[in-house]
């Protein structure tokens, strides 16, 4: 799990990364995070994941999250329409859900779009 603070201190953000053998390292790390640490709000990037262990981590994380912050918010970064779906099926009340936007680049926008660069002298 990778932490970065904000440049406010107002907002934690967590990458999970790929747990293949055991889930419960990345909940348990979640857990230990928001246990030493002030993060009434919290954003955890779980776009790495496949649906069940998204699913796994965000209910585990996110109850554990409002027993010690009733009136925090976590922010999940999940990687398709499905399981933002899912999730928001499950009615927790500290979490918002956002599909984690692929980096764009200039072939986006299409051939035709010319790309203009400046040299600073």
């Amino acid at each position: 799990m990778t932490i970065t603070d904000s440049l406010y201190g107002k907002d934690v953000f967590l990458k999970v990364g790929n747990y293949n053998k055991n889930i419960f390292e990345a909940i348990n790390e979640a857990k230990d995070f928001i246990t030493r640490n002030h993060c009434p709000f919290l954003n955890i990037d779980i776009s790495g994941l496949n649906m069940i262990d998204a699913l796994k981590v965000c209910v585990l994380s996110s109850t554990f999250h409002f027993a010690k912050y009733a009136n925090g918010k976590v922010k999940w970064f999940v990687k398709d329409e499905r399981t933002k779906e899912q999730i928001e099926l499950l009615k927790l009340d500290n979490v918002e859900i956002e599909i984690k936007r692929p980096k764009r680049n200039y072939t986006d926008f299409g051939e035709s779009f010319v790309r203009k660069l400046s040299i600073c002298r």
